[in-house]
């Protein structure tokens, strides 16, 4: 019966541990004679305050601030139990536990919070392909290694001073077996290409221990054919007849290339010159980074050097490129230079705004499309006239199709009103109009009847008419559409 208190006890023990307790840091890295303040805290007054570092307990007193690890805190009646350690030692690795006794009664309540004593690590070392030269396109790898680093250093890869983000692996961190010293690697893949040649790969190792970083680089050098700046022929400007004149193209390449000028049926190869030495051809003038300016001088410019065309060659063991050069008296023009494919694209773009406007100028003139229900509209205004009694006058002739592709909606009009005015003209009102409530009079004149034979009358039901009060006075017009007239009755009118 003895042993259950002491496992009730030691349960209790197990559940307070950490219960209600608060330790700033969790976690630390410090370099040996550094500081580090550690604070424990519960939400009650506490009896004393003890600190494990390393293999050492202290009990801190508060007003004992002497010791290499002192008390740190508000007080044991806050709760607070803190340890200040003036200088970390290299022995210190590892963890800090702090342990808070209550005032009454005998459960302790401890906390445990990670100390990693920075250790520097050694040089990085840079693994990469044994070739002291690759070839445009090639794939290239390469391995920084990091050891022995507490905790594992950061790396960092660079092609000169510009940060790769691309072809970057997940680091690897390893340590030996009963080590806490840890080994970082790290490898960088890229495909070369012409502006790696000549740049520096960099790995870069940052550590907590160290002062400054430490690096690791190898020089890159990648060979490939010459290389156009400038796509399609070269026009020199800004030369003047009778001076001097030359004639610069800048290419890229690597190796060194070899040059060879064309005019007409002269081949130079420089450093060489024709036979009155009005033209020389110069040697290629490295400018850096694999760039050359390449060179031919004209003695004095005449007007048939601008009428021809001069050919380049410039050759390395990868390949070969070939330049057509034009000379001009002009200055070079200024403004934005647009390559082929924005002209193209600026010419598709005209020609489409030109389709669109000649579509609406059809479909305008025809009545097509969004402008049919326009031409509708004017046309059931303009169908008829009426009187003041709501007679209208309609056109007897055949109306034209709406839909008729053979005749413009403008040559239609301007005829109906011509044809309308002579109607009107021909027909006197007072006997082309009738009363709503009378019935249309028989005509007795043959002749008038012949010309009106082509006149339709309509009545419209306009409601319930007061007899006492006339109509309105308001009229209402149509057009009158025109046809011919038999011969007969235009003698009859004659």
């Amino acid at each position: 019966m003895a042993a259950l208190p002491a496992l009730f006890g030691l349960l209790m023990a197990v559940v307070v541990t950490g219960q209600n307790l608060d330790i700033t840091p969790r976690e630390a890295v410090r370099r040996v004679g550094d500081d580090l303040t550690v604070l424990c805290k519960v939400p009650y007054p506490i009896d004393a305050c003890r600190m494990t570092v390393g293999t050492m307990s202290y009990r801190l007193i508060p007003n004992n601030q002497d010791e290499e690890i002192v008390y740190a805190g508000q007080g044991l009646q806050h709760g607070e139990c803190g340890a200040h350690i003036k200088h970390i030692k290299e022995e210190w690795n590892g963890n800090i536990t702090c342990t808070l006794p209550p005032q009454t009664g005998q459960i302790e309540v401890t906390g445990t919070m990670r100390l990693l004593v920075a250790r520097a690590p050694g040089n990085p070392q840079l693994l990469s392909p044994p070739q002291s030269t690759f070839r445009e396109g090639d794939g290239f790898m390469a391995q920084c290694i990091v050891p022995n680093g507490r905790p594992a250093a950061k790396i960092t890869w660079y092609l000169d001073e510009v940060q790769l983000l691309a072809g970057i692996h997940q680091p690897i961190i390893t340590s030996e077996p009963g080590s806490d010293l840890m080994t970082i690697s790290q490898n960088v893949s890229r495909t070369l290409a012409p502006e790696d040649n000549g740049q520096k790969l960099v790995c870069r190792a940052e550590h907590e221990a160290l002062d400054a970083p430490r690096e690791a680089a190898r020089q890159l050098v990648v060979h490939y054919p010459p290389k156009r700046l400038e796509s399609g022929p070269l026009t020199i400007f800004g030369l003047k007849l009778g001076a001097e004149g030359r004639l610069n193209v800048t290419v890229r390449a690597n190796p060194a290339p070899s040059t060879e000028w064309t005019i007409g049926d002269l081949v130079l190869i420089p450093p060489r010159s024709n036979e009155d030495g009005s033209v020389t051809a110069l040697e290629p003038l490295h400018l850096g980074s694999g760039f050359y300016n390449v060179t031919l001088v004209l003695a004095r410019v005449a007007k048939e050097d601008v009428e021809r065309t001069y050919y380049l060659r410039v050759t390395n063991d990868l390949g070969r490129e070939e330049f057509a050069l034009r000379l001009s008296t002009m200055d070079e023009p200024a403004g934005v230079e647009l390559d082929t494919g924005a002209i193209v694209g600026i010419v598709i773009a005209v020609l489409i705004l030109l389709i669109a406007i000649v579509l609406v100028v059809f479909a305008k003139a025809t009545g097509r499309w969004f402008f049919a229900g326009s031409r509708g509209r004017d046309h059931t205004k303009s169908s008829g006239e009426s009187t003041p009694a709501g007679d209208v006058l309609l056109e007897s002739g055949t109306l034209p199709s709406r839909t008729s592709d053979t005749e413009s909606a403008a040559g239609q009009r301007s005829r109906l009103s011509a044809l309308s005015a002579r109607v009107r003209a021909a027909l006197p009102r007072g006997r082309d109009r009738v009363q709503a409530t009378e019935p249309i009079p028989e005509v007795e004149d043959k002749a008038v009847a012949e010309e009106k034979k082509g006149v339709v009358y309509a009545e419209l039901a306009l409601g319930e008419q007061n007899p006492d009060k006339p109509p309105p006075p308001s009229t209402e017009y149509a057009e009158i559409v025109y046809t011919d007239q038999p011969a007969q009755i235009k003698e009859t009118k004659e």
